[in-house]
């Protein structure tokens, strides 16, 4: 095959990955905006909940709730939160690197959320516990309810001495970090450390009794964490897929505009030595 032919049919594959890349920018860019707005919307509701938990704490003694009571367990757990999907630049690499730093000091079994996470779980010989996979793009409370529920009541079982999160944590469509954060026991001190900023307490009355108004608002506000959390990853998986496709189609634009310079030159070349051929023989004709 002459040089010229082989150097179209990388032009021709590189605009059809070009074409790929771009489609399915545009697709993430649209996934992107809905779950940044879904993350950064439901933030705000988080900490409302806490600061109503921290209020209901000057009416109660949170410190006898199980949720906040540690136990001598040896073992703690690992909630993963990944992607199913690659194509999302070092995202899903970034996360497993740190995760496995931190499974490499504590004793811990597993959780996993996302294809990714669970096959580096499956990898290393890590203790996967419970597996949930393909959730929808648009997260609803109802997705996480059964991460959050198995999470409540192993430790209630005392089955964990503690809980940890880790996700890539959105901050902006160009950067996402790794978060590693302990979700339970609950902290008393986060819960009552605004004790002395609050109203007095003439100001409320709780129905029934605060008691149990805090025996259910901890156990919600596990749940929205966990929600939370998986909003969190799912706009960093998005804004990381989007930009990474991004610059494939920038990086495929450019291989094409040089092997069309590569191809017009070996065009020019071989058009020159034909003109030179044609030229000879008409010289040799003439003598």
């Amino acid at each position: 095959m002459s040089s010229s032919r082989l150097i179209k049919r990388r032009i021709k594959s590189a605009k059809n990955i070009s074409q790929i890349t771009k489609a399915m920018e545009m697709v993430s860019a649209s996934k992107m905006k809905r779950a940044q707005d879904q993350a950064l919307m439901s933030r705000p509701y988080a900490e409302k909940l806490a600061d109503t938990l921290q209020t209901v704490a000057t009416y109660s003694d949170p410190s006898l709730h199980p949720l906040l009571q540690s136990n001598t367990s040896e073992k703690s757990l690992l909630i993963v939160i990944s992607s199913d999907r690659g194509l999302a630049g070092a995202l899903n690499t970034t996360l497993i690197k740190k995760v496995d730093e931190h499974l490499q000091t504590v004793s811990s079994d597993v959780i996993v959320v996302g294809k990714k996470a669970k096959e580096f779980a499956q990898k290393f010989g890590h203790n996967i516990v419970a597996e949930f996979v393909q959730l929808p793009d648009r997260i609803s409370l109802d997705n996480t309810i059964a991460i959050s529920q198995f999470v409540i009541d192993s430790f209630t079982k005392k089955a964990y001495s503690s809980v940890y999160t880790a996700h890539m944590k959105f901050l902006s469509t160009l950067s996402q970090r790794v978060q590693i954060t302990q979700l339970l026991p609950l902290s008393y001190d986060s819960i009552t450390e605004t004790t002395e900023q609050l109203s007095p307490k003439s100001e409320y009355t709780f129905e029934p009794d605060p008691k149990t108004v805090l025996s259910f608002l901890l156990p919600y506000y596990v749940e929205m964490i966990v929600y939370q959390t998986v909003l969190d990853s799912k706009a960093s998986e998005h804004s990381a897929r989007m930009v990474a496709m991004k610059n494939a189609s920038d990086n495929a634009k450019e291989i094409v505009n040089e092997l069309q310079l590569v191809y017009n030159k070996s065009r020019q070349a071989s058009i020159t030595n034909e003109l030179l051929d044609m030229t000879t023989a008409t010289m040799s004709i003439a003598s």
